[in-house]
């Protein structure tokens, strides 16, 4: 029995819950998979699947296995791309964790390019507003607002930001002039939710920091989700000026109080010091600075948001 493709197999039934759809993936006869995984059962002494009326689903000995089996499958994976770097190709399993706006804004538009580009490479997208575990979640590189404390992996900048408080230009049309923070009172603020407490908003004035708590009648704990209210004309929104980069160039949003923007957290692209020797890393990596390049200089003057 050849152990790795029995691996692969189990891995791809646990995947679709299908022997039939693993099948018509592998271009093999349900019968064949049937027989893979009886012998890798009988080999490992241990039933790994169940079948019930819904399809196919792991037994606590199968999930025990299949955790294991992964890290096997990408220690080989890692194998076989050490050897491709000697012929520089990309390819193999491609792991990547993104804040959900950065990711649909930013990445997804552009990545038919890279795919195209790099055919070789399997890629694993996973959306998360809060800053993953590399080495939890098997991650293979993530993109992160903020830099990271933890001295163990390699940090490189992608993008400068700021505060940025916008709304759309029909809103500031209807509503009360909004020139000083004291202001906002007058105003509906959407509000960010962030590990369960409403964010405060920043504001420089005459030299000082000073923190605004958002009022308003929504609150929202994505930054997907408070860009969205601000185009649609919910309120008024503070934000990370990455966020709204592409609005405030169209003129979809306005910038109000630019006066007296602060700095931002900046936005990084983070990965353990091996991975950036992996050919499928590095040219993803690549692509990522080359996206966010047009930031990588942000200021806070209001004419130079890109």
């Amino acid at each position: 029995m050849d152990r790795l493709t029995a691996f692969r197999t189990l891995v791809l039934v646990a995947e679709t819950g299908s022997f039939t759809a693993a099948a018509a993936k592998l271009s093999t006869v349900p019968s064949a998979i049937t027989k893979r995984i009886s012998e890798l059962e009988k080999s490992l002494g241990a039933k790994l699947l169940h079948r019930t009326t819904h399809g196919v689903v792991l037994t606590d000995e199968g999930a025990l296995c299949l955790e294991r089996i992964q890290r096997v499958l990408d220690d080989v994976d890692d194998i076989e791309q050490l050897l491709a770097s000697r012929r520089q190709e990309a390819s193999g399993q491609l792991r990547v964790s993104m804040p959900a706006a950065m990711g649909q804004i930013y990445v997804i538009p552009q990545l038919d390019r890279f795919l195209s580009t790099h055919r070789s490479i399997r890629l694993t997208l996973e959306y998360s507003d809060s800053p993953p575990d590399l080495l939890e979640n098997r991650l293979d590189i993530a993109i992160r607002i903020g830099k990271p404390k933890d001295g163990g992996f390699v940090a490189r900048r992608l993008a400068r930001s700021r505060r940025v408080t916008c709304a759309t230009p029909d809103y500031i049309a209807s509503h009360a002039p909004l020139v000083d923070p004291k202001d906002l009172q007058n105003h509906a603020c959407v509000a960010l939710l962030v590990d369960g407490r409403i964010r405060s908003w920043k504001f420089l004035q005459n030299g000082e920091l000073m923190a605004h708590t958002p009022r308003g009648g929504l609150t929202v704990s994505s930054g997907l989700a408070l860009r969205e209210s601000a185009l649609r004309g919910l309120g008024v929104a503070q934000c990370n000026s990455i966020l709204v980069a592409p609005e405030l160039r169209t003129g979809k949003l306005e910038e109000l109080l630019h006066h007296t923007s602060v700095p931002s957290e900046d936005l990084y692209v983070v990965y353990p010091p091996n991975r950036h020797a992996v050919p499928r890393a590095k040219v993803f990596i690549e692509f990522i600075r080359g996206i966010f390049k047009p930031y990588l200089h942000e200021t806070l003057s209001k004419q130079e948001v890109v």
